[in-house]
């Protein structure tokens, strides 16, 4: 029988034997594939959806600036999670249960509470992962092998806080305001257990919603405790505008302080001249510092495909930087011929170096975390937060 050239085209074989293309070439060419379960609904939805995009902007930088993963194209899958536990767990399976093992070499979380759910299930089947979270928990090699923190922990940032008002103030009086959620509990025992150790004395610890919406009878108490500096911890600017508005209007003369996620300039845009001189925690670089390289280069790539030239929030910045620094985890296991998920694993315990074009200090791990920060200060008046002060090693 006679097989025409459409006939040969129909088959794979065929396809890859017309273009010269072996079969096992052809196989090769598979996409690597990066899981990305993010809140793009719910409380969160609007750093959720920052992420997203820096992903997206992400897979396009690996794949066409950094030339693609030993041969194959990096592909984004994306989840929504809603900012739930149960919602994010069904998402993590439902990727799982579809995606190929030889494929599926990296997953990205929500929060604290879904990470710590899904860690045992990360454990058996020995994916790599990181999340949003930054939970001093999770950063055990021994128990998480898998886990990767894209960061300090929230104990390693809120050690970095207690550090400076040690210098500046010792025995100062210390504040707690902290969510009722796993993301505002996580540190909250540390710092107790180090602020006793540097004689900076608790005279208040307030436990509220994730979404506040009424600051006053928090700040009331407050302002009976009279600290000297205030630590907030478990919100995602859904708590730290109104804080530091409503202590204003009540005369509350404390230093409000906060971690990564209050580290953002919509705090300014929200509160106002009230946040200035927040102190924050923050360990990539800003967008509108052009001095860093990798900002250069996410606004060319952005130029590229047509997108708006304006501000980046943190929430992306962080998210591209875990974009692009596990697609150069996974180029590093291709060269080295372990394009596998433990390959994965030990390409990323020794990327000491690689800042990802200054997005970070350092990808040297210490027990599977990035434990350098800066302190920042916010300054309403320029709409910005400015380094107060140099890297901060914290293991």
């Amino acid at each position: 029988m006679k097989i025409t050239r459409r006939q040969l085209l129909q088959t794979g074989i065929g396809t890859a034997a017309a273009f010269g293309v072996p079969w096992f070439a052809r196989a090769q060419a598979r996409p690597v594939k990066l899981a990305a379960l993010l809140p793009l609904t719910g409380p969160f939805a609007f750093a959720g959806n920052a992420a997203l995009d820096a992903f997206r902007d992400a897979t396009d930088y690996v794949n066409e600036v950094m030339g693609g993963v030993g041969g194959r194209k990096l592909e984004l899958i994306v989840e929504d999670t809603g900012y739930d536990v149960a919602k994010g767990t069904a998402a993590f399976n439902r990727v799982i249960g579809k995606e190929s093992p030889e494929e599926l070499l990296f997953v990205y979380g929500d929060s604290t509470g879904l990470s710590k759910a899904l860690a045992p299930e990360i454990a058996r089947i020995g994916v790599p992962y990181s999340a949003t979270s930054y939970s001093s928990e999770l950063a055990d090699p021994e128990k998480y092998p898998g886990i990767w923190v894209f960061g300090p922990t929230y104990s390693d940032m809120m050690e970095a806080l207690l550090r400076y008002i040690h210098e500046k103030k010792p025995g100062a009086r210390i504040a707690l305001v902290h969510s009722n959620s796993e993301f505002g509990r996580d540190p909250i025992p540390y710092v107790k257990k180090r602020a006793a150790q540097l004689g900076l004395p608790i005279v208040a610890e307030e436990v509220t919603p994730l979404v506040l919406s009424d600051a006053t009878p928090t700040i009331l108490k407050l302002r009976q405790a009279k600290p000297d500096f205030v630590l907030t911890q478990g919100y995602v600017l859904t708590a730290e505008p109104l804080l530091v508005k409503t202590a204003r209007e009540y005369g509350l003369n404390a230093t409000f302080m906060g971690t990564y996620y209050s580290s953002e300039v919509i705090l300014m845009k929200r509160a106002g001249p009230a946040a200035d001189g927040f102190i924050a925690t923050y360990h990539n670089a800003y967008s509108y510092d052009k001095s860093v390289p990798a900002v250069q280069e996410i606004y060319k790539l952005r130029a590229s495909k047509g997108k708006e030239p304006g501000y980046l929030t943190t929430f992306y910045m962080g998210a591209f930087f875990v974009g692009v620094a596990v697609g150069e985890a996974m180029r590093r296991a291709a060269a080295a011929g372990e394009l596998t998920r433990p390959g994965i694993t030990k390409a990323l315990g020794k990327m000491w170096d690689y800042d990802a074009m200054g997005l970070i200090h350092s990808m040297r791990f210490v027990n599977h975390r990035l434990p350098y920060t800066r302190l920042y200060r916010a300054n309403a008046g320029k709409g910005i937060y400015e380094p107060l002060t140099d890297w901060l090693e914290l293991a």
